[in-house]
């Protein structure tokens, strides 16, 4: 593949339309709003949230790449199972580590976003009503990815006996980020934000672990963490598979990311269509572990 390749696979998932702002109203006010008591949090520090991956299962995940435009369920799946390592490792819930099926998503999504029928793609904010009011299931219990089932899935809508056992797994909240502000005080606080729009970037990453912004995706991914050692940026974990983009690696990312620019996120939160995830119904405050840092012996 050729490292500079503006739109590596199928990342034309994430669907730009009024809909979406309609929905994003109903799982109630901006995160600002909904956890004002952590604005303003001491977010001036390595928050690298992606590592409770690594501290629960020894190794980051061996994501696959998708298949079809379903990287919404992909950004919203991924951002499931960070969230339930971090509560395992931090919270100490008394619970397994189980990866989720991102196809049962996409149907759940693409229904709640009378979007059931051809074509392919969804919006941020029908994943984030789907994890909180359908539910999601663990991969173990649909089989390994598919893109034929998630195209058939998002034709057709996730099957009945599926979304029953979604609904014994909610998220207790979603709310809308949309600001680098929001952002920090979701991440120095354990929660992982879905990020959807158009900007693209370049496929390889720099001496850093960054990637540049260039071209149009009209895609999602997940925001894993935030760096300030060294060079200033945000993490973006992608939907892609293994070692793409292609480079150098930094502060024990993982092979599925880059970092970027600070002013490149806070133009890709404007678009109003990203979400931090809560097991609860709120955002409670809580300490990140101190290793959660930049440690070169990592």
């Amino acid at each position: 593949m050729n490292n500079e390749t503006l739109q590596p696979f199928n990342t034309s998932g994430w669907v730009d339309t009024p809909a979406r702002h309609a929905v994003a109203s109903t799982l109630g006010p901006e995160f600002a709003i909904r956890a004002r008591n952590l604005m303003g949090a001491n977010a001036d520090k390595d928050l690298l949230l992606f590592k409770a991956w690594k501290d629960l299962l020894g190794s980051y995940p061996k994501y696959v790449a998708q298949k079809i435009g379903d990287c919404t369920s992909f950004a919203s799946g991924h951002n499931v199972d960070l969230t339930q390592a971090i509560e395992i490792v931090i919270g100490g819930e008394n619970e397994s580590y189980k990866e989720t099926s991102t196809e049962a998503l996409y149907g759940a999504g693409r229904e709640l976003a009378n979007m059931l029928g051809g074509g392919d793609g969804c919006y941020g904010s029908a994943l984030a009503k789907a994890v909180t009011t359908v539910g999601v299931a663990p991969r173990e219990a649909v089989g390994e990815y598919s893109g034929q089932r998630a195209k058939q899935w998002g034709h057709s809508g996730t099957p009945a006996d599926i979304k029953k056992l979604m609904n014994e797994h909610k998220m207790g909240s979603a709310a809308l980020v949309v600001s680098l502000d929001e952002l920090d005080a979701a991440l120095a606080n354990g929660y992982p934000v879905t990020v959807c729009s158009n900007q693209g970037f370049t496929m390889s990453r720099d001496t850093d672990g960054f990637c540049s912004p260039q071209g149009s995706w009209a895609h999602a991914m997940l925001i894993a963490g935030k760096r300030i050692t060294g060079r200033k940026g945000y993490l973006i974990c992608q939907s892609w598979g293994s070692n793409v983009p292609s480079g150098p690696l930094a502060l024990d990312q993982p092979d599925f990311s880059f970092w970027v620019e600070p002013n490149v996120i806070a133009r890709m939160l404007a678009v109003r269509d990203s979400f931090a995830f809560s097991k609860f119904a709120g955002y409670p405050g809580r300490p990140l572990p101190s290793h959660w840092t930049y440690d070169k012996a990592a």
